[in-house]
C-alpha cells in the first residue's frame, strides 16, 4: 500500500468517526479491531482501539470475540 498523506489519513479517520454507531455494532457483533481498521482504509489498529476506549465500548479478548460471533462462526477473513 503506498504511503498516504496526512490529509488522506485524516479523511479516513473522520469517516470512521462519522460511522460510530455502525463501527460499534460491528465490533459488538464480533468483528476485530484489525478488521475494522482495514475496512476504513487502514486507520491503524491502535487508533481504532483508542477510539473504542474513548467511546466507552468494552474491549474483549480473543475468546470473547468468538463468543460474540457465535458458535461455529469463523473470524472474518483477512
Amino acid at each position: 500500500m503506498p504511503r498516504r498523506s496526512r490529509e488522506e489519513l485524516t479523511e479516513a479517520r473522520n469517516k470512521f468517526i462519522s460511522n460510530r454507531e455502525n463501527v460499534i455494532a460491528r465490533y459488538n457483533e464480533g468483528e476485530s479491531v484489525a478488521s475494522l481498521a482495514r475496512s476504513y482504509d487502514y486507520v491503524g489498529d491502535g487508533w481504532v482501539a483508542e477510539q473504542l476506549d474513548s467511546w466507552g465500548v468494552p474491549r474483549r479478548d480473543r475468546s470473547a470475540a468468538a463468543v460474540a460471533r457465535g458458535p461455529g462462526v469463523p473470524p472474518m477473513p483477512r
